[in-house]
């Protein structure tokens, strides 16, 4: 009896607080639903592909306080691991006023320029590396005549890291991270961060424990029309010793990443540079699951142009943040309103090379040390990377827009076991896109693209060419549909086939929700998103995604 008048005195107390209290209540649910059925082929074997996702993720708030969570069926995936149930949910408490902001549940985070913690999730590489624990974070001003501001943050949690090839192999980790930025004056913010880490890897035979510890400093400075940016992060991992490692590990490793930009009317520069040995280790220790490389919540930046062009992103460059060394330069040139021109130069390599012994039957690689690390090589052993890339963007009138692009890349994976055999190829493309407004309503869009390849180990002939050609017609605001067709005239194709017709349709029923269904085969390759990687399959037959915003 005491317990239930306990319990009713504190709703009456509790109804006399709220009814003074105004409350601003707002929901909203976003729905996303991905269907496919079709043939999927992997080397020389073709078999039935069917997916059906759906994720829907929901937000309640109440005055400063959000609720959401995200419930998942995923049953067939498309790729990983089915699911069905509720994947993320968390409880957040948002006072911008005060500049409090308590997080609990699951929660991604990005640090200065990642460093030392970036975890995100991108849904089209089906990739997550989202934390679930708890996060604070305070910002506040101080003074008015002269702010100085203030940022600190702290959050802890656990993260699952799921491998792209073998999704049955798991990474584990227990995170935690401290982060302080303080701006002194207006143009300068200098910021601090410090992440532990404690967890398993997985190799092929064996489980191995480490803790990690990964110190970051930086500094942006920002004054007028230049902005230069700077960045060190510090790695240190000890091991647990197994039967894979039997000797406990103590590794080091650590990158710098550096920009300066510049702009003054019709032109802006950007250069960015790039120093990361987050895991040096000899050719024969280049394993992608040994305990020692850079961690899942790393994700620096890649200093490499993502290209929009099918035909190029077919080659793309997939950056080593263990050993790569290398720098980029934008430049974009605006004459006039109706004209722009962007040209693009990035270079990277490894830092060292190694020189090649054997004893008792046993490969031994002994590194060959260079004053000059800092700076890539064009020497083949350092397996050197360059691309050019030039575009320039016309308005002919308010009806016509054309764009044509030259690409160069030139990529050489060297071969230790027999240098002779190291991989060197050369890719030119030429993307054009045309778009003409045949009226209000209506828009045509052209798309051809040409690419010449040439690869030395090829077993006959060492050079082929790829074609696209692409063409839609939209109305606005709401209907869009694209015809593609893709040639090549490649003889060593894996899947033998030498063209790929697609269609597609899009929908808008408002600015909230869509339809896109489509139907035909799909080439398949290498795909890079913000340095991760994976290799999509050729697939042939239908697809339906619906989104939805309520």
């Amino acid at each position: 009896m005491k317990k239930l008048l306990l319990l009713v005195i504190l709703l009456f107390v509790s109804s006399i607080g709220f009814s003074q209290i105004k409350l601003d209540v707002k929901a909203s649910l976003n729905n996303v639903f991905r269907y496919g059925s079709g043939t999927e082929r992997n080397n020389n074997l073709s078999y039935g592909k069917e997916y059906l996702e759906d994720l829907s993720d929901a937000r309640l708030s109440v005055n400063d306080i959000v609720f959401g969570m995200r419930y998942e069926i995923s049953k067939p995936i498309e790729y990983g691991v089915d699911f069905k149930g509720i994947r993320k949910r968390f409880i957040e408490y948002n006072n911008v006023k005060d500049g409090v902001n308590v997080r609990a549940g699951d929660f991604w985070e990005v640090i200065s320029r990642g460093l030392s913690m970036n975890v995100f999730e991108d849904r089209t590489q089906f990739y997550d590396t989202g934390i679930d624990g708890l996060k604070a974070f305070y910002k506040h001003t101080f003074g008015d005549k002269n702010p100085v501001k203030v940022k600190a943050e702290m959050f802890g949690g656990t993260l699952q890291y799921n491998d792209f090839v073998d999704v049955t192999r798991v990474e584990i980790y227990n995170v935690r991270d401290g982060n302080f930025e303080i701006s002194p004056v207006k143009f300068l913010n200098i910021g601090t961060n410090y992440v532990y880490a404690y967890g398993t890897v997985p190799t092929s035979s064996d489980t191995t424990s480490i803790k990690a510890y990964v110190p970051e400093g930086y500094m942006s400075f920002n004054y007028k029309n230049l902005q230069l940016f700077g960045s060190y992060a510090y790695k240190h991992v000890n091991t647990t010793p197994n039967t894979s490692y039997p000797v406990a590990i103590s590794a080091n490793g650590d990158g710098f990443y550096g920009s300066l930009s510049y702009s003054m009317p019709k032109i802006g520069i950007t250069m960015d540079y790039k120093n990361y040995r987050f895991d040096l280790t000899d050719p024969g220790n280049r394993s992608a699951d040994r305990p020692t490389k850079m961690l899942p919540f790393q994700n620096p930046p890649t200093v490499v142009k993502e290209h929009s062009s099918t035909l190029i992103s077919r080659n793309p460059h997939v950056v080593d943040f263990n050993d790569e060394v290398g720098a980029q330069i934008d430049v974009v040139y605006a004459p006039k309103d109706n004209l722009t021109f962007n040209l693009n130069a990035a270079v990277a390599s490894r830092h060292f090379d190694y020189s090649k012994t054997t004893s008792a039957g046993k490969v031994i690689y002994s590194r060959i040390d260079r004053s000059d690390s800092y700076v890539p090589s064009f020497d083949k052993q350092f397996s050197p990377y360059w691309e050019i890339y030039g575009e320039g963007e016309y308005y002919a009138s308010n009806k016509l827009y054309t764009k044509i692009a030259f690409d160069r890349q030139n990529a050489i994976t060297y071969n230790y076991i027999n240098p002779l055999a190291s991989e060197i190829q050369k890719v030119n493309t030429i993307p054009v896109e045309v778009r003409y407004s045949l009226d209000k309503e209506y828009t045509l869009k052209f798309i051809v693209e040409n690419q010449w390849v040439e690869n030395n180990i090829r077993v006959g002939d060492k050079t082929y060419m790829n074609n696209l050609v692409a063409v839609s017609l939209s109305r606005s605001p709401n209907i869009s549909a694209t015809l593609s067709a893709e040639f090549t005239d490649d003889k060593e194709e894996p899947t033998g086939k030498k063209n790929w017709f697609l269609g597609e349709v899009s929908y808008k029923f408002n600015s909230a929700n869509s339809l896109t269904v489509s139907y035909g085969t799909e080439r398949g390759g290498l795909k890079c998103t913000n340095g991760i990687c994976r290799f999509v399959r050729p697939f042939e037959g239908f697809r339906l995604t619906l989104s939805n915003k309520f």
